[in-house]
């Protein structure tokens, strides 16, 4: 028979605290970090709820990270010395003591797994400079500050949210609002519930939200009642808005009104930097409204959502586009547009320009000839994108050359040229014998300006719903 060697001085001490009905706060105030956290982590597993609350008011720590907390004992990450433990289980609301800041994002998984030395300080203070860095957020001080990442995307016809411990705190914030402020950096929309999605929203400071995505097929009553919503965002810097479908805005009033009071209002969001529109139909020959207020866009793409030859012509002289990193227009055709247009736009962005993105646009041998010189002058663009396009072989022999002296470029998309397909009639194969002699003369090509440039020749089947045919050009 083994004899069990007796528990240590600091064992005897966890335990003595763990099972005390009575732990004051004071008692845990000296405790350094490391062993505080250890005897957290033990409390919460055991469900020592009562030491919990006396913990929490005596936590060290500027921020708690609750979420990764309450999914650690998920049977993807058990524990090695528990059981298994339900969120059912465990009270929530235990944690909401004395607390002033919950942390309830992904984020900060490590606290929990490796122990406070993980979250570097920077982490520690982040919830605490989300209040002080926004003029929005400086309001009375709450009792309890909330961060969180929402996603309302119904599973049934009853719920705007899938996920049902959401939408209890949503809720129970929202009852809550004069002492609890809910702050949700990212807000993502896959619901056409509307009515439901406002009545939540109501628990969430608005002015908070930094990234707002939007992929619902909503109508014309939809996008009504939510743009008072939007005009609350103002500290809004990421937004993307698709799949408004052009069967559901069909009456051309609606339309026009839809088209300037969005337009409108975007231009109030003075703090956007990204700009993502999908499918929308009704933006066209807005962007003078949109970008007038803005101090630097980062990134805007437009993708089956057409613009007018005057949005680019703004674009081109818009102070907005000072400092663009990325702009992505896809699927509309710009064919009867002025060479000199892109041309203007590309000399405004070939300073700052890192991505670059043309596809299926209708681009001509002339629009393409018109933007060399201002493309060859982007020396920070780093990925390039014109397939989907008809052009000549002698016109992309050209542009290979033209891409081929920028040194920073790491990515290059282009279509096959009419050369490529029988009759030089677009297909969706290319004819294999003329398309062998076509990446022959493209070799040689690559192989005098940058023997080390890898470039991809798409066929017009190539979508983002489809299966592409890519084909590696790598010169001998």
């Amino acid at each position: 028979m083994t004899t069990q060697s007796p528990l240590t001085l600091y064992e005897l001490t966890k335990q003595r605290l763990l099972n005390s009905e009575t732990t004051a706060s004071t008692t845990l105030h000296g405790l350094p970090s490391m062993i505080f956290h250890e005897i957290f982590m033990e409390a919460f597993m055991r469900e020592h709820n009562e030491v919990l609350k006396v913990m929490v008011q005596a936590w060290p720590f500027l921020c708690l990270p609750l979420r990764t907390l309450m999914t650690l004992r998920k049977p993807k990450t058990p524990h090695p010395q528990f059981g298994e433990i339900t969120l059912q289980q465990r009270n929530l609301w235990t944690f909401r003591w004395r607390l002033q800041v919950l942390d309830w994002r992904d984020v900060h998984r490590d606290f929990w797994t490796v122990g406070p030395r993980a979250m570097s300080s920077a982490h520690s203070e982040d919830a605490s400079n989300k209040e002080t860095g926004k003029p929005g957020l400086r309001k009375k001080k709450p009792t309890l500050r909330i961060f969180t990442h929402l996603c309302f995307q119904a599973w049934s016809s009853s719920w705007a949210t899938h996920n049902e411990l959401e939408f209890c705190l949503l809720t129970w914030a929202r009852k809550r609002k004069a002492s609890v402020h809910l702050c949700c950096e990212k807000v993502m929309i896959k619901s056409n519930d509307v009515s439901t999605i406002l009545k939540l929203l109501r628990a969430v400071q608005l002015d908070s939200i930094q990234e707002l995505d939007v992929f619902s097929v909503w109508g014309w009553k939809c996008m009504k009642a939510f743009l008072p919503q939007l005009k609350k965002m103002t500290n809004l810097r990421t937004f993307h808005f698709s799949s408004l479908s052009p069967e559901v805005f069909t009456l051309p009033l609606e339309n026009k009104w839809l088209s300037c009071i969005y337009a409108f209002h975007l231009g109030e969001l003075q703090n956007l930097r990204e700009l993502h529109i999908h499918d929308v139909l009704f933006l066209h020959g807005t962007l003078h409204k949109i970008f007038r207020n803005q101090t630097s866009l980062e990134a805007l793409s437009f993708s089956s959502s057409p613009l007018k030859e005057s949005d680019l012509k703004h674009l081109a002289h818009c102070p907005s586009m000072s400092q663009l990193k990325s702009l992505s227009l896809r699927k509309f055709s710009m064919k009867s547009f002025n060479p000199e247009t892109l041309q203007a736009l590309l000399d405004k962005l070939a300073s700052t320009l890192e991505t670059l993105v043309l596809e299926h646009c209708d681009i001509t041998d002339a629009q393409l000839l018109a933007i060399l010189p201002p493309l060859s002058c982007c020396s920070q663009l780093k990925t390039f994108s014109c397939y989907g396009n008809h052009i000549s072989l002698g016109i992309l022999q050209v542009l290979l050359y033209v891409c081929g002296g920028l040194s920073q470029l790491t990515h290059g998309l282009y279509p096959a040229p009419l050369e490529s397909y029988k009759s030089k009639i677009p297909a969706e194969f290319v004819h294999p014998e003329k398309f062998l002699r076509v990446c022959a003369k493209l070799a040689r090509v690559l192989k005098d300006i940058r023997p080390s440039l890898r470039v991809q020749i798409c066929t017009y089947s190539c979508d983002w719903c489809m299966k592409c045919q890519l084909f590696r050009l790598e010169p001998s």
